[in-house]
């Protein structure tokens, strides 16, 4: 099932299985809290980033049965991520993943705290790992680095001061490199943690074609908020515009920022180079997916 490239069907149903036995409702009063977290985490989305580890963890021959839990993890706080970040104190969306946003679905309040109980479940997973404790320290440490202040909480930060000003492309750049990149780039190279092959090279690389895999995506995203299809993408689009917010597009125009994907697409593919023409294949594969999604 995962050795099929590009399957993201596939690594969604695996990583709705694990959710669903790691959300499982208590039949007490905590049951709302577990019903909000399921609500956003177990869905019918791409589920990019477990893709992004079942994909890698196979070309290294990583475990499935641990690959699947660690995409999982990822999962959650990625969802959390998406809870928090369509409150009315952030970009206060009322869409997400083709349905109410959590905070329209329940209530403010219920979403801070699925959102904070996901962030948290998803780090408790990743302790419980069947792995080594050296490789679930390594796990635990680059996440909550890729996730904090120096990585997405802090791209979201930067994103909310550039709604009151004009951001720089280089501000931009580190926005988007720490809100969408770092995560991305975690979710290509958690599987090396846990991999017995995976040299430092291959890491590097991976980390590499992560970071500009977020670009890529990002940019992608812009341009989906102008050009989408709403029912497909599956959130409000336009909004980037109306609110003007300090995008790629806002900031170089429609031209030079495919100008600028065109660059990340480079990058990324030069960061393949150390692997085997099979492994070389399946990762500008997924180049090809991201810049040419429709949601």
């Amino acid at each position: 099932m995962i050795r099929k490239p590009l399957n993201f069907q596939a690594a969604r149903d695996l990583t709705n299985h694990w959710l669903n036995v790691f959300l499982k409702p208590q039949n007490n009063l905590t049951d709302r809290v577990i019903e909000a977290m399921r609500y956003s985490a177990i869905s019918t989305g791409k589920a990019f980033r477990p893709f992004l580890i079942l994909t890698i963890g196979d070309m290294l021959n990583c475990p499935v049965e641990v690959t699947a839990q660690l995409a999982t993890a990822v999962e959650m706080i990625h969802t959390y991520s998406l809870i928090h970040d369509d409150l009315p104190a952030m970009d206060n969306d009322s869409m997400r993943r083709g349905k109410p946003s959590n905070h329209v679905q329940f209530d403010e309040a219920t979403a801070i705290l699925a959102g904070d109980a996901l962030l948290t479940k998803g780090i408790e997973v990743l302790a419980n790992l069947p792995v080594s404790s050296h490789s679930k320290c390594q796990l635990i440490s680059e996440v909550t680095k890729a996730i904090g202040e120096q990585g997405m909480i802090g791209g979201q930060m930067i994103d909310l001061i550039g709604e009151k000003k004009k951001l720089s492309l280089s501000e931009i750049q580190q926005m988007q490199m720490l809100k969408t990149g770092e995560l991305i780039a975690y979710s290509c190279k958690a599987p090396c943690f846990i991999a017995p092959t995976c040299t430092p090279t291959k890491r590097i690389a991976l980390t590499r074609f992560g970071l500009a895999l977020g670009y890529l995506f990002q940019i992608t995203d812009d341009l989906l908020d102008l050009y989408g299809n709403a029912a497909v993408v599956g959130k409000t689009l336009g909004k980037d515009k109306k609110s003007h917010k300090s995008t790629f597009i806002a900031c170089l125009g429609e031209k030079k920022t495919r100008a600028l994907l065109a660059h990340y697409v480079r990058t990324a593919q030069e960061a393949t180079d150390v692997f085997g023409e099979k492994n070389k294949v399946i990762l500008n594969a997924i180049i090809d997916y991201v810049i040419n999604r429709e949601k």
